[in-house]
């Protein structure tokens, strides 16, 4: 036996169909679109494309870290996370060495998350230099990858990085 269509079942089936039909479309264009941004405790928040990154200068890194998966080897070249900074001008008042009491939280397009500490990458005590990598292997990526060197594991390799936060 057939059911007959209220008014108001045809018109909740098609806003349904109209707004998946919008999400499809649009979807592709997020990605696309994809912008980092750096902002908490910096005088120049900073929103930039992949082709912007690509377009700062560049520094190069090589690492094999461990992972779940087994060992990971990465030959990436992109910007540095200090020469962002200096761009982002973070801003932590005149107390001496007040940068040591900060962390970078940095965030992937899945919600993913890692922090740096700014004392590992002040080239006066830790002297780390990570960078968000454009390309690796020689090969450009769809979005930018956090490379941390001298990291044992890989779990702050992370990738489609979108927003570093000053905290």
């Amino acid at each position: 036996m057939a059911r007959q269509l209220t008014r108001g079942t045809v018109k909740l089936a098609m806003k349904l169909v109209v707004g998946l039909s919008a999400c499809l479309c649009f979807a592709p264009l997020a990605a696309a679109d994809s912008f980092l941004s750096i902002t908490g405790m910096v005088a120049n928040p900073l929103h930039l494309s992949l082709a912007d990154l690509r377009g700062l200068p560049s520094s190069h890194v090589a690492v094999s870290q461990a992972s779940g998966h087994g060992p990971v080897n990465l030959d990436c070249t992109g910007v540095s996370i200090a020469s962002l900074l200096k761009k982002a001008a973070p801003s932590f008042g005149p107390k001496n060495n007040a940068n040591l009491a900060h962390t970078l939280l940095i965030t992937s397009d899945d919600g993913y998350a890692v922090a740096l500490s700014l004392g590992e990458i002040d080239p006066d005590y830790g002297h780390v230099e990570p960078i968000l990598a454009t390309d690796c292997s020689g090969k450009p990526l769809a979005a930018p990858r956090l490379v941390v060197p001298g990291d044992i594991h890989a779990g702050r390799a992370v990738n489609g990085i979108v927003t570093i936060e000053v905290k």
